[in-house]
C-alpha cells in the first residue's frame, strides 16, 4: 500500500500536500551521540536494540525538531543525562526513509506509562489508513508488523486510537507497511466495529473474487465478482430495506449493454433505460410506486438531449422543457394540475436562465424577472397580487438596484419607495433596509 496506491484501492481519489507525512512512534533507549554532525548538520544518536525502520541509529537537528538553536542545544543537555541513565525516551520519527538512510526525529520526551507499556512502535493513520501526523490520527497500527502464513506478506491489523476498535486487517507484500500494498484480501470495519467492505485480491494486489460493501447498519449496499481487477458478471446494488437497487452485468470488464432496470426501497419499478456502448441511448423513463410513467426524457451518447417531460400522477403534464447536452434551452413550462401555466422561463444557449414569468392558479401574472447572458439581473423585477393590483417593482442594473424601488399595499395604494444609484440608496431613504416584507420577497426571486 504505497500511499498512492492503497488510497486508490479504499477509493481515496485526492491527495493534500501533507498526507505523505507519517509519525511512528517508539520508545527506545539512547546510548550514545556521534562526535561529530553528519555531512548535512544534523547529530547521530546510536540506540540500544533497533528501531521500527530496521536500523540503529536516529539523526535529529534543531530544524527537524522545529526549534531554535539555543533550545535545542539544551535539549542535548538533558538528553546527555538520560543517554548516561539509559532512560527510556519516547521517540517520534517522521518516517521511514525510503533508502538506506537513518530517519530523522521529530519529537522526543520522556515516557509515559500509556505510551510505553509495551515497548511496541506505532505508525499513526488517516481515516483512509495512509500515515499521517500522530495529531491529527484517527488510527493506529503497531510496528513491525509480523510475518504471515502467506509467504512474502506481513499481517496487517489497524485500530482506532480511541476506542481500540479493529478498523482493517489484512496483509502487505513489504514489511514496510507505507512502502507496501495491499495483497490477498482485507476486510475495513465501522467504527463500532462492523463490516465495512471484504475484498478480495489476488497476490498481486488486483481485485479478484467478490467485493462486499456494506452500510453501518449492517446491510448490504453491493456486492460483485472481479477477476484480475476487472468486473465480471452481476454485480448487485441494495437498498436499506434488503430490496435490489440495480443489477449491472460486466463482461472482460465492460457493462454489457441492453435494458436496464432500478428499483426503488420497496422494490417497485423506478427508471428503465437502454445502454449502448456503455451509455444512456433513448429514452429514460422514471416511475411513480404505482408503474405509472413520471418522466420522460430524451438521451443521446449518455446526455440529456430534447424533450423532457414530468407528470402528475394522473398522467397530466407536470413540466416540459428542452435540453442540450444536459443544459435547458428555449423554453420551459410548469404547469398546475388542471393544465393553466405555473411559469415560463427562457433559456439561453448555454443553459442560462435569461427570464421567469409565474402566474397564480388563475392564470393572473404574479411575478416578471429578466437576466442578460452574463446572468445578471437587469430590468425592472415585478411582482403583482392574485388580484392583479402591483406588489413591487424593482429596477436592476448589472444585478444591483439601480433605479426606484416600490412597494404597494394590496388596495393599490403605495406603501414604500426608494430611488438607489449603483445598488446605494439615495436621498431621504439613507441607507435603512427595505420592508420587511420587500426584502422576503426579493430573497425569494432570488431562490427561484
Amino acid at each position: 500500500m504505497k500511499i498512492k496506491t492503497i488510497c486508490a484501492v479504499l477509493g481515496v481519489s485526492l491527495l493534500y500536500p501533507g498526507m505523505a507525512q507519517a509519525d511512528i512512534v517508539q520508545r527506545l533507549v539512547v546510548t550514545s551521540m556521534a562526535g561529530e554532525p553528519d555531512s548535512e548538520g544534523g547529530d547521530v544518536f546510536t540506540i540500544a536494540g533497533t528501531t521500527a525502520c530496521g536500523g540503529k541509529q536516529i539523526r535529529m537537528d534543531a530544524r527537524s525538531m522545529n526549534l531554535d538553536e539555543a533550545p535545542y542545544e539544551a535539549l542535548k543537555v538533558q538528553l546527555a543525562e538520560r543517554m548516561r541513565a539509559r532512560t527510556p525516551m519516547l521517540v517520534t520519527v517522521k518516517q521511514c526513509p525510503d533508502d538506506a538512510s537513518v530517519p530523522i526525529v521529530r519529537e522526543i520526551a520522556a515516557c509515559t506509562p500509556a505510551d510505553c507499556a509495551d515497548g511496541r512502535a506505532r505508525l499513526y493513520l488517516h481515516e483512509r489508513f495512509y500515515p499521517i501526523e500522530r495529531e491529527q490520527a484517527p488510527n493506529v497500527l503497531l510496528l513491525p508488523l509480523p510475518k504471515d502464513k502467506l509467504p512474502g506478506t506481513w499481517k496487517v491489523e489497524i485500530y482506532s486510537v480511541a476506542g481500540r476498535k479493529l478498523r482493517l486487517s489484512g496483509h502487505v507484500n513489504r514489511a514496510d507497511y507505507a512502502q507496501g500494498e495491499l495483497v490477498g484480501g482485507y476486510v475495513t470495519y465501522y467504527p463500532d466495529g462492523k463490516i465495512e467492505k471484504q475484498v478480495a485480491q489476488d497476490g498481486q494486489g488486483r481485485q479478484d473474487g467478490f467485493t462486499s460493501l456494506y452500510r453501518a447498519d449492517g446491510s448490504l449496499e453491493s456486492r460483485g465478482n472481479w477477476r484480475h481487477g476487472l468486473p465480471v458478471g452481476t454485480h448487485q446494488q441494495y437498498h436499506a430495506t434488503g430490496k435490489l437497487r440495480e443489477a449491472s452485468v460486466y463482461r472482460e470488464g465492460q457493462r454489457v449493454d441492453g435494458p436496464v432496470q432500478t428499483f426503488d426501497a420497496n422494490g417497485k419499478l423506478s427508471t428503465s433505460y437502454v445502454l449502448r456502448d456503455g451509455r444512456m441511448e433513448g429514452e429514460l423513463l422514471a416511475y411513480f410506486p404505482d408503474g405509472k410513467v413520471s418522466n420522460r426524457t430524451q438521451v443521446s451518447k449518455g446526455k440529456f438531449n430534447g424533450s423532457t417531460t414530468d407528470y402528475y400522477p394522473d398522467g397530466a403534464v407536470r413540466a416540459s422543457m428542452t435540453q442540450r447536452n444536459d443544459l435547458p434551452v428555449g423554453e420551459a413550462l410548469e404547469f398546475y394540475p388542471d393544465g393553466k401555466v405555473q411559469s415560463r422561463q427562457q433559456y439561453g444557449d448555454g443553459g442560462g436562465l435569461l427570464s421567469v414569468r409565474r402566474y397564480s392558479p388563475q392564470g393572473v401574472l404574479v411575478l416578471e424577472r429578466r437576466w442578460d447572458a452574463r446572468l445578471r439581473e437587469q430590468g425592472t423585477s415585478r411582482s403583482w397580487y392574485e388580484n392583479g393590483k402591483p406588489e413591487h417593482a424593482i429596477d436592476y442594473v448589472n444585478d444591483r438596484r439601480d433605479g426606484w424601488s416600490r412597494s404597494w399595499r394590496d388596495d393599490g395604494s403605495l406603501k414604500s419607495e426608494c430611488r438607489y444609484v449603483a445598488g446605494k440608496a439615495q436621498g431621504d431613504c439613507g441607507e435603512a433596509p427595505p420592508a420587511p416584507e420587500l426584502q422576503r420577497k426579493e430573497q425569494a426571486w432570488r431562490a427561484l
